[in-house]
């Protein structure tokens, strides 16, 4: 066996050990299209993802067709709680984007963009792919904040 192959050998046994944990970082992805709710040409999608490795939240969501230089805050819901995701203003296009990181989430359902004054703009509802979620949520594998295990 020349150097050279037992090089590759070795690089490809380190690949295979590291992928799964790498891939199993992140249990719970979890995304929503959202539409228009108190304003009918509001369209995006949010996702909202659970890092097993260091235990909590990472939210990012954008949607179109608000208004330009508007605030508006990005929730997810679970019945009647809300908890905050980020806020920030619509750039100059009518597009609301943000995120924020390391988020300790208790299970929730949907998401809920808010205005300024509170009224709900968009929402829409989870689908879910991976283990760590909603406790609600039958083969779990893992625990997230809010799992009854």
């Amino acid at each position: 066996m020349t150097r050279f192959t037992a090089l590759l050998i070795a690089a490809f046994a380190a690949f295979a050990v590291a992928a799964p944990t790498a891939i199993a970082a992140h249990n719970g992805n979890n995304s929503a299209e959202l539409n228009g709710t108190g304003d009918p040409d509001a369209s995006g999608k949010a996702i909202v993802n659970y890092s097993e490795g260091r235990g909590d939240f990472n939210g990012t969501i954008t949607v179109r067709n608000l208004n330009p230089g508007e605030t508006y805050s990005f929730f997810v819901r679970r019945g009647a709680a809300e908890q905050l995701i980020c806020s920030d203003e619509a750039n100059r296009r009518g597009t609301f984007t943000c995120q924020a990181q390391h988020l300790p989430l208790n299970g929730f359902t949907m998401a809920v963009v808010r205005n300024a004054a509170g009224g709900e703009v968009a929402q829409g509802t989870f689908e879910r792919r991976g283990n760590c979620r909603d406790p609600d949520q039958a083969g779990s594998l893992c625990t997230a904040p809010g799992q009854n295990k």
